[in-house]
């Protein structure tokens, strides 16, 4: 079978359907060597790279309709002449992307070797035979990677906040926080993609403004070489904690991306464990507390409960795969997958996609769903799913409306040119694209200064723990 994904990264073209705000990410660079940094754009005959995304787009898109409408042809021979004598290539390929933006789709977007979605896309979408070659020529022996420290971060009125940091990462254990404005690295001004280029292996110092009117804090984070797939399955589990509310036992895990379900069901796995484990240990104390009945009952007290709770965050920053999508839901409850109402259409079929075997569901109507602008694509539509079988509530800010499948198509000089192949219908005809999924209770999360608070988790926490406060 083959896996159809969807891998969306909040960023150009990919952060919306309909626009290209300018949102920047604090790594994602030349992943070989600081020589290397700038090279593609010696390598690349403008030209023949407009040429080629133009015909590929022609060939490829997924919607004839949006193309017919545009009037692709003579859009792209118009702009043409302005693309050729670009002063550079970085400026022809920004171009070409706002050419593309027209077609008001998302998946769909050209990334150069120095953009972070250009390894993110590579790793998440997976190694097929038209990227191959480049995978040899760049990444010879390993798999893409770029250096980084983990965070994300989002220019606001010219200024770079954090408004995302992997759980577990260097940027995570160095205490860098959701909000936080960053100002430089190693005294040099702060870059979102070259920051960090010919750095891994080494610390950097952060200067870091948490406040508007503080100064500058300094904070030493290590630079390492990010395989993003990796790196997203290791931070979930490692986000997976219990929140403790007015007698609630609520567990919290964030999903980062949908490429493999192993690492949420490691996440929620741990809490059995950790809850085996103490039981345990707990029976152990209890019979050498035997002949102390006070002692007995103080640990049978101290014993840590069952989760009563589960928040699922689906604030990450990549989709993934629409099968897994399904595979999380089962996980949580499902027991009528709605993929039996999932149709696609355009040039590209998918093979039958085939949901979880699990047979156990434990969180069906005690959990509850975090979505905002970063939940796209397969992460979109299990959001979709969760809402429209009334799982529990789902808390945050709209979705991104950012649901068909994507294909990677190199292009000359290994520039990567990310298309719209398929699209997706659920319940009898309704396209998710362009059509946002709308949380029960709209709950924003400010970014610059937050100092890490969020107040979308925190009023999950609230509901749920008022929802256990109410059972009789």
């Amino acid at each position: 079978m083959r896996k159809i994904f969807i891998a969306l990264c909040a960023g150009t073209l990919l952060a919306a359907p309909l626009s290209a705000p300018s949102v920047h990410y604090a790594q994602g660079a030349e992943a070989l060597s600081v020589e290397a940094r700038g090279r593609w754009e010696k390598d690349v005959d403008v030209a023949k790279l407009y040429d080629a995304v133009v015909e590929t787009i022609d060939q490829r898109f997924y919607d004839e309709g949006i193309l017919k409408k545009l009037d692709w042809r003579a859009r792209a021979q118009a702009l043409r002449p302005s693309v050729v004598s670009a002063a550079t290539a970085q400026d022809a390929a920004r171009q070409i992307n706002e050419l593309l933006s027209e077609l008001k789709t998302s998946h769909t977007g050209l990334f150069t070797p120095d953009d972070y979605e250009y390894y993110i896309l590579l790793d998440v979408v997976g190694l097929g035979p038209e990227v191959a070659g480049l995978m040899s020529r760049r990444f010879w022996g390993t798999g893409p990677y770029y250096p980084g420290i983990g965070a994300f971060t989002r220019r606001v009125e010219g200024r770079h906040f954090v408004d995302g940091i992997l759980e577990g990462s260097p940027a995570d254990r160095a205490g860098l926080k959701y909000g936080d404005e960053i100002l430089s690295v190693d005294g040099a001004s702060y870059t979102p993609i070259a920051a960090f280029v010919g750095k891994v292996g080494t610390t950097v110092r952060l200067e870091v403004r948490r406040t508007d009117a503080a100064a500058p804090e300094s904070l030493s984070v290590e630079v390492i070489p990010i395989r993003p797939t990796k790196a997203f399955s290791d931070a979930t589990p490692a986000s997976a904690r219990v929140i403790e509310r007015d007698g609630a036992q609520i567990g919290y895990v964030h999903v980062w991306a949908l490429s493999e379900q192993n690492s949420f069901r490691a996440a929620v796995a741990g809490f059995d464990s950790n809850r085996a484990m103490a039981d345990r240990s707990a029976r152990q104390e209890a019979r050498t507390a035997s002949n102390n009945r006070e002692a007995a009952l103080n640990t049978a007290r101290e014993m840590p409960k069952r989760l009563d709770f589960l928040i699922v965050d689906m604030r990450g920053r990549v989709g993934g795969n629409i099968a897994v999508a399904g595979q999380l839901l089962q996980t949580l409850g499902q027991e009528d997958p709605f993929w039996g109402r999932w149709q696609t259409f355009g040039r590209t079929r998918p093979g039958q996609l085939q949901g979880s075997t699990n047979q156990n569901p434990s969180f069906r109507g005690r959990s509850a769903l975090l979505i905002n602008h970063h939940t796209r694509s397969a992460a979109e539509i299990m959001a979709y799913g969760y809402k429209r079988s009334a799982f529990g509530p789902v808390i945050g800010t709209p979705s991104a409306g950012a649901v068909v499948s994507g294909a990677l198509v190199p292009m000359p000089g290994d520039l990567l040119l990310y298309i719209a192949v398929t699209g997706h219908k659920f319940d009898g005809g309704q396209r998710l694209e362009g059509t946002s999924v709308i949380p029960d209770h709209r709950v924003e999360r400010p970014l610059p200064y937050a100092g890490g608070a969020d107040p979308v988790l925190d009023a999950a926490v609230e509901l749920l723990a008022k929802r256990k406060a109410n059972v009789p």
